[in-house]
């Protein structure tokens, strides 16, 4: 197993290299491995010592940099296994320390919680981790591709309601059933929320890259398509022209709604699924807007640096996960928010993007304008590690694997160092 919390990050601002110093060992403070569940790490409320589903797609980019691909791995493989039929081919959504469905989320197959964009997080997920690692277990163990089948196929079926392409709540299943991650008891009438859709988007595009990397050309066509299919729903239907913003959530007339609250509208930034230019950068705006108010909670705070990441906007990214360093922020020690931390500098602000099934890194920096250079050593790839140096408008790479790579084009024998010149950001 690799050892974990090798990684290390270093740059000109001394606010960050305090903020990455306390991220990793807080998140760090949250592994195990010595438990009946095998490697894990929390993720969820502190001392429940278990998992939930939400909370580990979320921390596994993360999780990864700190080199938990192991952990990650046996998580989301405990997912994939019990997904069952009595249970409306729902997996569990908490597992914890002793190998159980969290006793406080389960009574039995008939009464859990379960919120239902989890399916289609656990499998795009499952090809983040694919792209990090390039192991393809992701691809061929029969319990992910049972687990990915049976979403596609039965778990849509089960609770697509009305047939139309979106998962709906089925009236009178109480816990079990939640169209969204928004638990907010406003929209305990609604059939669907906007980031059920959005997920949903997601999850299948990167089904379709999982079925595609294992050669399954059939199931890749088809989740082509329905991604293809619901874009289209979010695009034609979802969008209000007159207020020139998204719809919310549908009632139970089917009807789409505003909200004064946003906050799980963040998922079609964050899964990075809206199409349209100036669509996006309205509701980022808005995202911005509302997280200024104050009446964002830290679960979806811990979010905002990489969805501003994601869609091209460091400056407020960077805004945000300063917020998420302060040691005054209220509830700094959920777990989400030290692995969300950790995955903003890595795969945020530093720029790096990895392809490890092709043994490619790609880095374009967003560094903001107070910080003139960083280093990041021993971040996990392949059999080994690279580090990476950037300052001003080159970066230098060194290949720690036992393999040939390529970095922003450029080849790289095993144990060699290469400079790169960096295109500048605009």
């Amino acid at each position: 197993m690799r050892t974990k919390g090798m990684i290390q990050f270093s740059c000109s601002s001394e606010e960050l290299n305090r903020g990455f110093s306390w991220a990793k060992e807080q998140a760090l403070f949250y592994t195990h491995e010595e438990d009946l569940v095998g490697c894990w790490y929390e993720a969820a409320l502190p001392k429940r010592q278990s998992f939930c589903v939400r909370d580990v797609t979320h921390h596994s980019m993360g999780a990864h940099a700190l080199g938990l691909e192991k952990h990650t791995k046996n998580m989301l493989l405990k997912f994939a296994q019990n997904i069952a039929a009595s249970r409306k081919f729902c997996t569990f959504w908490e597992i914890d320390k002793d190998d159980r469905p969290c006793p406080v989320d389960y009574s039995n197959d008939n009464d859990f919680w379960y919120n239902l964009p989890a399916n289609f997080d656990l499998m795009d997920t499952c090809f983040r981790m694919y792209q990090v690692t390039g192991d393809r277990d992701y691809l061929e163990h029969l319990d992910f591709l049972h687990f990915y089948d049976w979403t596609i196929h039965n778990y849509v079926e089960e609770w697509d309601y009305n047939k139309d392409g979106i998962l709906e709540r089925k009236q009178g299943f109480g816990r079990l059933g939640i169209p969204s991650y928004c638990e907010d008891s406003i929209y305990d009438g609604a059939e669907t929320l906007i980031d059920m859709l959005a997920i949903e988007i997601r999850g299948y595009i990167s089904a379709s890259e999982l079925y595609e990397q294992g050669g399954n050309t059939v199931m890749q066509q088809l989740c082509k398509e329905r991604s293809s299919e619901l874009l289209k729903v979010l695009d034609d239907s979802w969008w209000d022209p007159v207020k020139e913003q998204y719809y919310q959530y549908r009632d139970s007339q089917g009807e789409l709604k505003h909200s004064s609250s946003i906050g799980h509208a963040l998922s079609l930034c964050y899964y990075d699924v809206v199409r349209q230019e100036e669509r996006r950068q309205r509701h980022m705006e808005r995202l911005d807007r509302e997280a200024d108010t104050g009446r964002v909670n830290v679960e979806s705070l811990s979010h905002y640096p990489m969805l501003f990441y994601r869609c091209h906007r460091p400056d407020i990214a960077y805004k945000w996960l300063k917020v998420l360093i302060d040691p005054k922020l209220h509830r700094r020690e959920y777990p989400e928010v030290s692995y969300s931390v950790i995955e903003s500098y890595i795969f945020g602000l530093s720029g790096i993007k990895v392809h490890a099934s092709q043994k490619e890194l790609f880095i374009a920096p967003e560094m903001p304008k107070d910080v003139q250079w960083f280093k990041i050593s021993n971040l996990p790839y392949l059999d080994g590690e690279v580090d990476v140096i950037c300052q001003n408008c080159n970066a230098t790479v060194t290949n720690r694997t036992k393999q040939m790579i390529k970095v922003n084009g450029k080849m790289m024998d095993s144990g060699c160092s290469l400079e790169i010149p960096l295109e500048k950001r605009k």
